[in-house]
């Protein structure tokens, strides 16, 4: 490409240099054939009025322009002399006649003279008329003749131009043949001083460029060649400093921002990190909280049982005690009807106290695929501490099930407990959502729920991937109490509430597990209908 635009600069060079001699040598051509026939007229204007003078002498010597003898003795004279006269003739000049009286070759010559002509010599004066004809340029030239005075005739003469125009184009090849040689050494020495002064600078220049372009900025270009050349050659690698220093302020900037993210990661990931641990320890009390909250329950349940079924207890005991000494019948039955008393009274202490603690659930319409990503949400932050990945799969067409909203996300969130503290070295947590038609039960079944279920039910799974249970203990779990958590701060009654929850809904629960197969809980339940109340 480089010396496609060489050439090409190459070739308007050589064509200017071209066009410009030929013009030279067009206008040398010009100018010499002008001088040349100026010349030429000038020299023939002035030897035919020698001419003139001689043929004049002749006819005043012989007394009368008609001697036409004496006029051809000069014409043959003249023609020895003036080889370049091709026609000489003589006419007669009166106010009214210019007719020819003779001529050194009639044929070509006219009869009179033409008016202007008449006029002209008449007058005194000598008419010259360029002939520029194919065959033989010529000057025609006529001049009076006198005698004592006064105009008696006129002779014509016709001067070939000939030498002058062979001399002309002697010239014309000789400033062709200069022209030529002219446009070839100009040539060459444009070529010699474009490829030194131009060429290989511009080269060297777009090499710089090129390895410039291809990402070795510490290229400098040579600074070599014409002043222009070199100004370019500095601009480029002023340029390329310019450039060289930006990239290093940009890596520089560059390496500081990366040193600042990097920063701001390491605070993001502790900041991370410390409100996981957190949000941990938040959900942990909360588990803690609303386990010692039962168990304060449950000790003053105890506490009031113990009080209320005492004293009975101990009143019973002694009508006992009296009733194996007394022998009398009669006291014997007041005695008896003292104890039937006092088991009534417990009796009714035992049914309030099962009154207020039973379970009640109103049947209302709950999302549950809401619930269980209030559940998830809750919890996740504390799973990428225990390398635990949750996969949750929920049917998003699920329709509402017949429940309570906040006992529903009591059991999902203790479901959900137990299986994350089922994987201490980490694992999966599992939970599925789906509607269910004449599901197969697989697996120990903890309650067997309503009998629609077995048509209709909305489906939940929960699942881990840890050590499983053992199938001694699998009957066990729901049990209240029953914990194989101890040295961790189990108390046993989070299944035992999810059962209760459950059966109250009127659901269904099923327990699938095997050791090292992990544990899957899988509770049905009814799909809302009618709006009922339930107890258990």
């Amino acid at each position: 490409m480089a010396m496609l635009r060489l050439n090409g600069v190459l070739g308007w060079v050589l064509l200017v240099g071209i066009l410009v001699v030929v013009a030279t040598v067009a206008v040398l051509n010009l100018l010499d054939q002008f001088v040349i026939e100026r010349s030429a007229a000038q020299d023939r204007h002035d030897a035919f009025l020698r001419i003139a003078e001689s043929v004049n002498r002749i006819v005043s010597k012989s007394g009368d322009v008609h001697n036409v003898g004496a006029i051809k003795q000069a014409f043959e004279e003249i023609f020895e002399l003036r080889p370049g006269i091709l026609r000489l003739s003589v006419f007669e000049v009166s106010p009214a006649s210019s007719a020819l009286i003779y001529s050194s070759n009639p044929q070509n010559v006219p009869e009179h003279l033409n008016p202007e002509e008449h006029r002209a010599v008449f007058a005194g004066h000598t008419v010259t008329h360029f002939v520029n004809s194919p065959f033989d340029r010529a000057w025609l030239i006529t001049a009076p003749l006198m005698m004592d005075g006064q105009v008696v005739g006129a002779l014509r003469g016709r001067f070939s131009i000939g030498k002058y125009d062979q001399l002309i184009r002697r010239e014309t090849e000789l400033a062709k043949d200069v022209g030529v040689g002219a446009v070839l050494i100009t040539s060459l020495a444009f070529l010699i001083l474009i490829r030194v002064q131009v060429h290989d600078p511009i080269r060297q220049l777009l090499t710089a460029m090129r390895r410039a372009e291809a990402g070795e900025l510490a290229i400098r270009a040579p600074v070599t060649g014409p002043s222009d050349l070199r100004e370019v050659a500095n601009q480029f690698n002023r340029m390329l400093e310019r450039v060289r220093e930006a990239i290093a302020a940009k890596e520089h900037l560059l390496a500081e921002v990366q040193g600042f993210n990097d920063a701001l990661m390491a605070k993001i990931v502790e900041a991370k990190d410390e409100l996981q641990r957190a949000n941990q320890t938040l959900v942990e009390a909360r588990a803690q909280t609303e386990r010692a909250e039962k168990l304060a329950a449950l000790g003053e349940l105890s506490a009031v049982v113990a009080h209320e079924l005492g004293n009975p207890l101990n009143a019973i005991s002694g009508y006992l005690q009296l009733l194996a000494k007394e022998p009398d019948s009669l006291a014997r039955q007041r005695h008896l009807a003292f104890i039937r008393c006092e088991i009534a009274r417990m009796i009714a202490t035992i049914q309030h106290i099962l009154d207020s603690t039973r379970v009640q659930v109103t049947a209302a319409p709950v999302d549950l695929n809401r619930v269980v990503q209030e559940v998830i949400t809750l919890i996740s932050p504390g799973l990428a501490g225990r390398r635990i990945v949750v996969k949750a799969e929920l049917d998003p067409v699920l329709p509402p099930v017949a429940g309570d909203r906040r006992a529903l996300h009591g059991v999902m969130f203790n479901l959900a407990t137990n299986a994350v503290q089922a994987m201490p070295l980490g694992g999966e947590l599992r939970i599925y959502t789906e509607r269910v038609f004449r599901g197969a039960i697989e697996g120990h079944v903890i309650l067997a729920g309503r009998p629609d279920l077995a048509d209709d039910a909305v489906r939940l799974s929960v699942g881990d991937t840890g050590q499983g249970i053992a199938p001694e203990h699998l009957a066990r779990i729901f049990e209240p109490f029953f914990t194989t958590r101890q040295s961790e701060g189990g108390t046993g009654l989070g299944l035992a509430i999810c059962q209760r929850v459950i059966s109250s809904l009127g659901g269904r629960l099923i327990v699938r597990s095997g050791v090292g197969q992990g544990t899957t809980v899988v509770v049905d339940l009814p799909v809302l209908k009618t709006s009922t109340v339930r107890e258990n």
